[in-house]
């Protein structure tokens, strides 16, 4: 590995590898120049190459399986190949990375949105933008060509009323769970308790349980999602661990060994029908706890934190249906304050 100053200011390195060699220009620093030609040849030792006509199609698909598919859900995974479909069955998958601009891209959310909702665009860009900040990084693309892209959807998002069910149908559901002694109960009633996605009650392990503290630690395996541990009330724990030494030991060390979220959601079904309340998928159970927390004067603050949220500004933006409700309220609280001054 060789680095030099080759105008008096920027700095380069260059190396040979299986008789190719590798030169790169434009660092600041000596050290930087070394790191980054470092990374480079730790990339080359591990097979990943990225060939200058590489497409987005090509760059997006290779993302993805190196470093994606072994770290998120297999449920995650599809929306993941359903972005590489689309990408492949637009003009913009064939497009070479290092000439995609800003226009071509604008024009391939233009045309996802024209039979998509928002929430569907704003995933499907999340994963391109962040594969090709990855890109950036590396040095393949000088900017990112996502910036600043707008999109107005023309298919509405689910409606809001179908993401959460009332707060009296909440709480009769959580003590209807607390008489089941099946796993797809407790998965649920962990759900509630927690606000955690399917896939942090999904992936819990007996060491994630800490009894003396009456916590549990949450890993939804998510990139948007904080790994976490979220305090239940000792009543709460106590059901759970009574409901977990009766189930049997599994051989991948989870709680809930192959359990699916379809299992899951069928079980919720029959209780939403059984106890005669709106039928709601186990997703909307992290929403409601969310509604039910602001209800009861939990700040947005610790939500954001108890969610797993990375930033508040993810909270405000997914459940700004409610915090709007949140915010008539108070305003009437502030005005009345105000007033008796």
């Amino acid at each position: 590995m060789q680095t030099r100053c080759y105008d008096g200011k920027k700095w380069q390195y260059e190396f040979k590898y299986e008789g190719k060699r590798y030169r790169k220009k434009g660092f600041r620093t000596k050290r930087e120049a070394n790191s980054a030609g470092l990374d480079k040849l730790n990339e080359l030792k591990q097979g990943i190459e990225y060939e200058p006509n590489l497409t987005l199609y090509d760059y997006f698909k290779t993302w993805c399986e190196t470093f994606k598919k072994s770290t998120v859900t297999p449920k995650t995974y599809k929306s993941y190949s359903s972005a590489m479909e689309h990408i492949n069955n637009h003009p913009i998958g064939k497009k070479k990375l290092k000439d995609l601009s800003r226009y071509h891209y604008q024009d391939f959310i233009n045309e996802f949105s024209k039979h998509h909702s928002k929430e569907s665009i704003r995933k499907l860009n999340g994963y391109i933008r962040t594969s090709l900040d990855d890109a950036v990084y590396e040095g393949l693309i000088v900017k990112n060509p996502t910036f600043k892209v707008s999109y107005r959807a023309s298919k509405p998002n689910k409606s809001e009323d179908s993401k959460y069910i009332n707060l009296k149908d909440y709480e009769l559901l959580k003590q209807h769970l607390m008489t089941k002694d099946n796993a797809s109960s407790l998965v649920l009633f962990i759900m509630i308790c927690t606000g955690c996605r399917i896939s942090g009650a999904l992936n819990l392990k007996r060491e994630y349980i800490n009894q003396v503290k009456s916590e549990i630690y949450i890993d939804e395996h998510k990139t948007d999602s904080s790994p976490r541990y979220v305090s239940i009330s000792q009543k709460d724990m106590n059901h759970i661990i009574k409901s977990i030494d009766q189930l049997p030991r599994t051989i991948d060390g989870t709680v809930f060994g192959e359990l699916t979220n379809n299992a899951v959601n069928k079980r919720l079904k029959v209780y939403c029908n059984n106890l005669g309340i709106k039928e709601i998928t186990s997703h909307a159970l992290r929403h409601t706890h969310c509604s039910y927390l602001l209800a009861k004067g939990i700040s947005i603050y610790y939500i954001s934190k108890r969610l797993g949220h990375k930033n508040i500004s993810v909270t405000t933006e997914v459940y700004s249906h409610l915090l709007e409700e949140t915010y008539k309220e108070e305003d009437e609280k502030a005005t009345q304050i105000i007033s008796a001054m």
